[in-house]
């Protein structure tokens, strides 16, 4: 199972609407027709990579509402978004399922002290 898989498993069966993407340039149009709530983001995509996605997304009142979370593998993944508010949590891959629910759960807002 890969990593889009995966996280496809573990969101819809928490009652997430799921959108995949497998390269940088698919995600930011994506990004634009969806306008989501949350986007879960790798440094290391094809096409554009994870910091221009981001970026991009800051620069576009269109895509300013989202949130990111940056799910990397790249330990120093959080040194390259300072600055940016609209990422809100870092996941280190290889991550725990439940830790990464317990982040998205906590910036979409429906985590136990939001209820």
């Amino acid at each position: 199972m890969d990593i889009l898989e995966l996280l496809n498993l573990i969101l819809s069966r928490n009652g997430y609407e799921v959108y995949l993407c497998d390269n940088g340039r698919n995600a930011l149009d994506l990004i634009r027709k969806v306008r989501p709530h949350l986007v879960l983001l790798d440094i290391m995509l094809p096409g554009y990579d994870g910091k221009y996605i981001a970026d991009a997304m800051a620069r576009d009142e269109e895509m300013q509402g989202s949130s990111i979370i940056i799910v990397s593998a790249l330990e120093a993944s959080e040194k390259m978004f300072v600055g940016n508010a609209q990422v809100k949590d870092f996941c280190l891959k290889p991550f725990r399922t439940s830790t990464l629910l317990e982040k998205v759960k906590h910036v979409m807002g429906d985590d136990e002290e939001n209820q």
